[in-house]
């Protein structure tokens, strides 16, 4: 029997814990207020919303993929990593922001791993219509951007308060992410 419970706990946790989207949400919250973030999450929400699409759809086969993968996916998500911790480093205002939150999801990792587990565990062994499937995928991708503007919001407030700080706050959060990049390999 399906779990929503289930399903919306797992959902909340992976969309609100850090992890890029919600990094570089706060990361300019700091720099450039809420309202001005609004552009970089409505691209982050576009983007979320076609590969949560993608992965719901192309989940069954992904997952005779994985092991094969494994290797490539563990690279790329490190390049990326440290290339998104030396963008938050360097960060100024982009006025593509769109386009750099849309783009941004494409090679997000935790995006995708985390729709490919809620998608296998939770939806597929209960729904499998392409309706279904295509609800649960944008659910997925609204929550997660939800999320990433409580991120925005907090990014805000903490510039008020952090002012003076921003390059230590980003070079902090630059640190955390080629953590989170090593820990890829251990």
């Amino acid at each position: 029997m399906f779990s929503l419970p289930s399903f919306l706990l797992y959902t909340f946790v992976t969309s609100i814990t850090p992890g890029p989207n919600n990094i570089m949400s706060m990361s300019l919250g700091l720099k450039v207020g809420f309202r001005k973030t609004l552009y970089f999450n409505a691209g982050v929400l576009t983007g979320f919303c076609i590969i949560t699409l993608l992965c719901a759809f192309f989940c069954a086969k992904l997952n005779e993929w994985i092991p094969e993968i494994r290797l490539p996916m563990l690279v790329l998500g490190t390049i990326y990593l440290i290339w998104l911790a030396v963008k938050i480093l360097r960060s100024t205002y982009d006025t593509k922001a769109y386009l750099s939150g849309l783009l941004l999801q494409f090679v997000n990792v935790k995006v995708m791993v985390s729709a490919i587990v809620s998608i296998q565990m939770f939806v597929l062994p209960y729904y499998q219509s392409t309706e279904a499937l295509a609800a649960f995928a944008i659910f997925i991708a609204i929550a997660g951007t939800s999320c990433n503007l409580v991120w925005s919001g907090f990014g805000s407030v903490a510039s008020r308060l952090f002012a003076n700080h921003t390059k230590l706050i980003n070079t902090i959060l630059a640190i955390s992410l080629v953590f989170c990049a090593a820990g890829f390999w251990f």
